[in-house]
């Protein structure tokens, strides 16, 4: 007895009204189904990765361009077909799907490419020239420069303190949140009525390990126009709004980041102000201050270690955000001092931004 599931055209679309029989089978707009595949979900993956059919590899490089330039050079990443823009530079997606196919679909191999060519690593200046002839960098003109997706904005932060956890794989995390978020949503009998945060290495997980409610998505992640989950999104809006600051100027997740990172500067260098300076920098900018940069924050600091001197309350309270343990050896108003330091270097837009 044939066991191949029956599917037909239905009449009007009733359920009842079965029409003429059809077999699985791909678009005929498209690429037709190598002649030996089988019709099954094999059959459709050996279709997706055909030679003959370069639209898979076509549409997954101009994805990984766009994570890296901000736009991908077909900048309606989610629709390819006649309702889409044109590529910007088609003879380079081509060449770059080619090159994806022949390495073996090979993902970091594109990236590697993509990062070290000289178009990525053109200065992100911009010129009245620049400006005028190419205000999108479409052209490629200039280098990159927008604001890291939500993700990236927790994980950079855990990663220059040293917090990130490098495990991978497990059951979802939930890190730090507002009080109250869920309560506000859920209904009495939801079993994720109440958020129950996590503690130890769970905490500083990657982002993407996150318990995600729909209903009430983590607040730091939605403030950087994270998507929903309700519905696909291949690209994402990137809005500049005060709530962004206010995260990543008082959220525990960056606070606490701030005094670990400042914590490790200080007792690494034994507390020498140019080089915690430094220290931190390096972590966070990946490079050097210059000298009147030095200079700014060092006055910074001090104005802070004063302030931090004759208020052992609020020392005491900015100390006590997050989880991670103090470290004894370093003196209290130093140690706040060079936090809240720490912390506004963490929102300079150089941090901020790739």
């Amino acid at each position: 007895m044939d066991s191949t599931p029956a599917a037909y055209v239905l009449r009007r679309g009733q359920y009842d009204q079965p029409g003429e029989k059809v077999e699985a089978a791909v678009l005929s707009a498209l690429p037709p189904m190598p002649k030996n595949a089988p019709r099954n979900r094999l059959g459709l993956a050996q279709w997706l990765v055909d030679r003959e059919n370069p639209l898979t590899a076509r549409v997954t490089v101009n994805r990984l361009w766009q994570e890296v330039f901000g736009t991908g050079l077909v900048r309606t990443a989610e629709d390819f077909g006649i309702m889409g823009e044109a590529p910007s530079h088609p003879e380079l997606l081509d060449w770059l799907a080619v090159e994806f196919m022949e390495s073996g679909w090979d993902v970091k191999h594109i990236m590697r490419l993509i990062v070290t060519s000289a178009t990525y690593r053109q200065a992100a200046v911009l010129t009245p020239e620049k400006i005028e002839r190419d205000p999108q960098n479409r052209l490629l003109s200039r280098g990159p420069r927008f604001r890291m997706d939500a993700e990236m904005v927790r994980d950079y932060a855990l990663a220059a303190s040293g917090e990130l956890s490098p495990k991978i794989g497990g059951a979802s995390v939930k890190p730090y949140q507002p009080d109250g978020v869920w309560e506000a949503v859920a209904i009495p009998v939801s079993n994720t009525r109440s958020y129950q945060r996590d503690s130890g290495e769970a905490l500083y997980r990657r982002s993407i390990y996150t318990f995600w409610k729909r209903s009430a998505p983590p607040a730091a992640l939605e403030t950087f126009n994270a998507p929903t989950r309700e519905t696909s999104c291949l690209r994402r809006e990137r809005t500049d709004t005060p709530l962004q600051a206010l995260v990543t100027l008082n959220a525990t997740q960056f606070v606490e980041a701030a005094r670990v990172l400042a914590t490790h500067a200080f007792v690494a260098t034994g507390g020498d102000d140019e080089q915690v300076i430094q220290y931190m920098a390096a972590h966070l900018l990946c490079r050097p201050l210059r000298g009147n940069e030095e200079a700014m924050v060092k006055k910074n600091q001090q104005e802070l270690l004063a302030y931090y001197s004759a208020h052992p309350d609020d020392t005491k309270a900015l100390l006590s955000v997050g989880d991670a343990p103090l470290d004894s050896t370093v003196p209290t108003p130093q140690l706040a001092a060079w936090t809240m330091t720490c912390n506004q270097l963490m929102n300079l837009d150089e941090v901020l931004n790739k």
